[in-house]
């Protein structure tokens, strides 16, 4: 097991518009690039995530 210290950043979301106008064309379907699926979970992967999101991800499933 690693014996590297964790930091834990906390994160806030922005809520939802309440209303969204019906002038603006939606986005299409937001559909995953990628998923991966363990025995824990499944875990889905969007176009646009940050490299670094996606290094950690796979860091903690490294450790598992």
């Amino acid at each position: 097991m690693s014996k590297d210290k964790l930091t834990i950043v906390p994160v806030s979301l922005d809520p939802l518009p309440a209303e969204v106008s019906t002038s603006v064309p939606s986005p299409v379907a937001a559909v995953p690039s990628c998923v991966i699926k363990t025995t824990f979970g499944e875990i889905s992967l969007f176009n646009g995530v940050d490299e670094h999101i996606i290094h950690t991800i796979f860091k903690e499933l490294k450790e598992l």
